[in-house]
């Protein structure tokens, strides 16, 4: 998706009913990876000091997912609307409305823990595109930190279409690394990339220490792995 595009889907619409939609709905164990997220993230920032949350959209789980409770936190996103509810559930964190592709110096090596979740990075068009936002997830965590990122399993996509089991508007390439949805509103994400697990351990491996995958649970959006990198 091209800016232009991001900022017209997010829009106030979206955003005000994104939490009930996606990230508390409890069909298709959405919920159930909502709840494993935040688990995960809490303990994950227990002994931390900072947090920035890169395409932090609402806000959702920087409200709810803080180990320790005196953390300074921080959200990124290209969405105002979506920055606006997030400003409303976090009142002591800082915001910033910019395209994470692009570098953003005041964010430089500050943060103990960095997270982009919820498939944000798949959103590109171009596998260089994801590798500028790898490469700034890396610069923006302080050395000896951690980034967290869930991505898609192009093969359980598939596997997904294969038992018609995909989400309603949703389409895949016969090779799974691209997806569009069209919502019944007319919202479009169209030619979303996925690459497969292996290249997108490869390209975290390029700016980070170690990646490690953890497991979802087996109900909990199956289509998605986890990488946890360390700095």
């Amino acid at each position: 998706m091209r800016p232009k595009q991001v900022l017209e889907t997010y829009d106030e619409e979206y955003a005000s009913s994104y939490d009930q939609r996606f990230i508390l709905n409890p069909d298709g164990g959405l919920l159930e990876k909502t709840m494993f997220e935040a688990a995960l993230i809490r303990k994950m920032t227990a002994n931390s000091r900072s947090w920035l949350d890169v395409a932090c959209g609402t806000g959702y789980f920087l409200k709810n997912a803080r180990g320790n409770p005196h953390l300074q936190c921080a959200g990124l996103d290209l969405s105002p609307a979506m920055l606006a509810h997030a400003r409303l559930g976090n009142p002591d964190a800082v915001f910033i409305q910019a395209d994470f592709r692009l570098p953003q110096q005041v964010l430089e090596g500050r943060w103990d823990f960095v997270s982009c979740l919820w498939g944000a990075y798949s959103l590109q068009e171009r596998f260089s595109d994801i590798g500028a936002l790898v490469r700034n997830l890396a610069t923006w965590t302080r050395s000896g930190g951690s980034c967290m990122m869930p991505v898609f399993d192009p093969r359980k996509l598939l596997r997904l279409r294969e038992s018609n089991e995909l989400r309603p508007g949703m389409s895949v390439s016969d090779d799974g690394t691209r997806w569009s949805l069209v919502e019944p509103s007319g919202k479009r994400h169209d030619n979303m990339l996925s690459p497969p697990v292996r290249s997108m351990e490869t390209i975290f491996r390029r700016h980070f220490l170690s990646v490690s995958r953890y497991p979802y649970p087996p109900s909990a959006e199956n289509e998605f792995v986890g990488l946890i990198a360390r700095k």
